[in-house]
């Protein structure tokens, strides 16, 4: 089984890759490699979500947990239905805000 940190880490990788390469709506909305990558980034964050301990999401409840893994069920089962534009406004309104929360919870761990 996997450490918390690791798990937060590879989210952080998520997220950080989202910004980097999704970020732009008007990119996300015409190039369906990007919208692929986005979804399957968002999908991996929703997993190491889902194995983080009760601890640490008991120590976080400013990250919301179940609709981070609620978004990577739907991604993962919804196929051909994902519109682009509902996956942006995720990576618009949530990334930034969740990867800065991240940094607080590795800080944490790290301190023991």
């Amino acid at each position: 089984m996997r450490e918390d940190s690791d798990l937060v880490l590879d989210m952080i990788e998520m997220c950080d890759l989202i910004l980097e390469h999704a970020a732009d709506p008007d990119r996300m909305e015409v190039d369906p490699v990007v919208q692929a990558a986005a979804q399957r980034w968002i999908e991996v964050l929703g997993e190491a979500a889902s194995k983080m301990s009760a601890e640490v999401k008991a120590a976080h409840p400013e990250i919301p947990w179940r609709d981070i893994v609620g978004t990577r069920v739907i991604l993962a089962h919804a196929y051909f239905h994902i519109d682009p534009a509902v996956i942006g406004q995720v990576i618009s309104a949530d990334v930034p805000t969740l990867r800065r929360q991240l940094d607080t919870v590795l800080a944490d761990l790290a301190d023991g």
